[in-house]
């Protein structure tokens, strides 16, 4: 039976994410391939507005200028605007809409209006996480109250939220006192494809790190401390780094720095790194949603991660690794020495991870959990 869902996706900056091959991207690719997307709109602020509002926020704190610019209300109105005008212009036969983001509002366009449309969103984040991420002080309550009060008003006027993580959705309705039933969490699906059952090594004793940004935020600095540790007790482990050159320079370690997924000859080595590492570890202060773990997850990879944001759900709940504390150093040390010599242990985790991909985290699945809920409205 054909599915009479019909979605148009509205999304700021698709060149952007469809340039980095983001989730978001891939969502609407597999719903278009579904035949439930008709078009995807994409609309901008122009550059010089943008970068007058950027300026606006302007602080002599690079942390406290980049929060008061994410958290800037009057840039949200503005964005709604451009975001109606874009949906205003479409000619499409669409009869459902699934917006990315929570920075601008639609209700209010006049067609949409007119037509009634169902309203869907699909997040990795939301206000509350991300303020979590945050340090306490760095801006006035006032603005906090302001995007608080502004994202609310936009999860009100939403059909349907979906979520990438069932975290993610507990936040929804715990911090934003939304209706169970209107949160639904549809997860991720894993960027890479699963070819039959899981055949691999772990006796390479390679931890794997990927960060592409924030090296203390995603704990690169307890991570560097560990590995040290590590080494006065089994000198033959070794630490590959990827996502910056990070300066370092040091015996066991090697740093790859930036690889382009985009790039097909980057894309093959960033893929043997994964093959060849036996334990990865991300032991980030703070992780919205994770998809490097759901990276190393679909090549058997055992995860070390930290006990806060989505990771203990990615991690403990698929039975592919372990968590610490955030800035627990002593403690990942002490995780790393019991695992890496363990080729059992690894194996074990590995191929937990492995089949919670292959069962869970398939763009299909998602794509299937958002179209039945919005063929009940449309």
């Amino acid at each position: 039976m054909t599915s009479k869902v019909n979605l148009l996706g509205l999304i700021q900056g698709w060149s952007f994410q469809e340039k980095k091959g983001s989730a978001f991207y891939n969502l609407f690719q597999k719903l278009h391939q579904a035949g439930n997307m008709c078009d995807v709109v994409d609309f901008e602020i122009p550059p010089v507005i943008r970068k007058a509002y950027f300026a606006k926020n302007i602080s002599m704190s690079k942390d406290r200028w980049n929060v008061k610019d994410q958290l800037d209300v009057g840039r949200y109105h503005l964005a709604s605007k451009y975001a109606r005008d874009a949906i205003e212009a479409v000619e499409s036969p669409y009869n459902s809409v699934i917006q990315i983001g929570s920075n601008f509002r639609i209700d209010a366009t006049p067609i949409i209006k007119e037509r009634e449309v169902p309203l869907f969103s699909f997040h990795d984040n939301n206000f509350s996480s991300y303020t979590r991420s945050i340090s306490s002080g760095i801006v006035a309550n006032d603005v906090l109250h302001r995007a608080f009060n502004f994202e609310k008003s936009v999860y009100e006027s939403l059909t349907r939220i979906f979520t990438m993580s069932k975290t993610l959705r507990r936040s929804f309705i715990e911090d934003f006192g939304l209706p169970e039933e209107k949160v639904v969490y549809a997860g991720f699906g894993s960027p890479f494809s699963i070819n039959g059952p899981l055949d691999k090594s772990y006796s390479q004793k390679n931890i794997l790190f990927v960060a592409t940004h924030s090296f203390e935020a995603k704990g690169g600095k307890e991570l560097l401390d560990a590995f040290r540790r590590v080494r006065k007790v089994i000198p033959d482990v070794t630490l590959t780094m990827i996502g910056k050159d990070w300066g370092i320079d040091e015996p066991g370690i090697e740093c790859l720095g930036f690889l382009d997924k985009r790039n097909s000859g980057d894309l093959g080595i960033y893929k043997r790194c994964f093959e060849a590492a036996s334990l990865f570890i991300l032991p980030s202060h703070n992780e919205a949603f994770g998809e490097v773990f759901i990276e190393a997850m679909s090549y058997g990879v055992p995860c070390i991660g930290t006990r806060t944001g989505v990771m203990p759900e990615l991690i403990e709940d698929n039975d592919s690794g372990f968590v610490v504390d955030p800035g627990d150093s002593e403690g990942l040390t002490n995780l790393i020495i019991e695992l890496i010599e363990s080729e059992e242990d690894l194996r074990k985790l590995g191929k937990a991870g492995f089949r919670a991909v292959s069962n869970e985290y398939q763009w299909s699945t998602v794509t299937s959990r958002i179209i039945k809920e919005v063929e009940c409205f449309v």
